[in-house]
């Protein structure tokens, strides 16, 4: 029986928890490499609650090895594209928290994202989780999807790689899962205006973003996916069956370009917002492109007057713009 299951308080599962150290649960993190991954690890070890299992292609590389940082934390080999590697880590979970990608190799004017890669992944997570359900041990699954429009209907394409989130959405669903689920729906990251490709990152005098100047865009650091998630663990029986758009702000280019500004010296440049040309968007990323105009007509949904109540509920941090922007030390 799970020692979470009696209780929606933070406090007393803390209590209970302190008091059988040695039965921590077990919470099994996909793609702990990745940026998700590590902000999910980072948070749940600083709990002191969880035994960590860190999952990885490579348990031996780099960033792997960097996961042992972290206390309680272990790495164990397995592939979201091998089920049957996932049956094995998963065996002895009390949770796990799923993260799937698109990303894969670069074609000219389709860019690098595949649906039947990221559907590969998304239906073997599955698999291994209802498995492991099934089998009496799995009492809590965290899927990291994407956040849905605050409009029903559009005319505007939905890009390819939000309906792959959706799809393995619907799959949790078709699994039976949702009684043990949690879904969080992350917006854009900040992390997406730390591109590498010249041109298109911060600078000492633009702020690159895909959409339109006066575009309303919902954005937030990754790291509060690893915040949610910990609240989530945290109180099961208040986010168990739940969905949620997550997001840390709603703002304009030119806003986040103003923000950027206010937090510099004011004898430095002005900073302006450029938009990355959509044609050249299409051409390098299309299914970005595609994404960019769905933000325009159609938007995020999160709502962060509920968020905000709901993180000061569950202790969760939301990180501002201006408090990335200083962490990230863009200043």
């Amino acid at each position: 029986m799970s020692l979470f299951l009696d209780t929606s308080s933070e406090e007393k599962v803390r209590h209970k928890l302190e008091n059988y150290a040695t039965s921590r649960p077990l919470v099994v993190v996909t793609m702990a490499t990745g940026l998700q991954g590590n902000g999910v690890v980072k948070h749940l070890s600083n709990t002191g609650l969880f035994r960590i299992r860190a999952i990885t292609r490579d348990p031996f590389s780099k960033k792997s090895l960097e996961l042992l940082r972290y206390q309680n934390v272990e790495i164990v080999k397995a592939d979201l594209l091998d089920v049957e590697s996932l049956n094995d880590v998963f065996t002895d979970a009390y949770a796990v928290f799923g993260n799937t990608t698109p990303t894969k190799n670069w074609k000219l004017f389709e860019g690098s994202m595949s649906h039947d890669y990221e559907m590969m992944q998304g239906e073997n997570l599955i698999k291994a989780v209802a498995k492991a359900r099934n089998d009496g041990v799995l009492k809590h699954f965290v899927f990291s999807s994407v956040c849905k429009s605050k409009i029903s209907k559009n005319s505007e394409s939905t890009p390819r790689h939000f309906l792959n989130k959706w799809e393995i959405e619907e799959l949790i669903s078709l699994s039976s899962l949702d009684d043990v689920s949690t879904v969080l729906r992350p917006a854009s990251y900040f992390e997406n205006f730390l591109s590498k490709l010249p041109g298109v990152s911060i600078s000492k005098r633009g702020f690159r973003g895909v959409v339109l100047p006066n575009a309303q865009w919902q954005t937030l650091a990754v790291d509060d996916v690893g915040a949610w998630t910990r609240a989530a663990l945290m109180n099961p029986k208040r986010f168990l069956g739940f969905k949620l758009n997550i997001a840390g702000e709603e703002l304009t280019g030119n806003q986040m370009a103003e923000t950027l500004q206010s937090l510099r010296p004011k004898d430095v440049n002005k900073v302006n917002y450029k938009m990355i040309p959509r044609s050249i968007m299409r051409i390098l990323e299309h299914d970005i492109a595609t994404m960019a105009s769905w933000i325009e007509s159609s938007g995020y949904g999160a709502d962060l007057s509920y968020l905000s109540k709901l993180s000061s509920e569950f202790k969760v941090k939301i990180t501002s713009l201006s408090q990335w922007l200083k962490l990230k030390k863009l200043v």
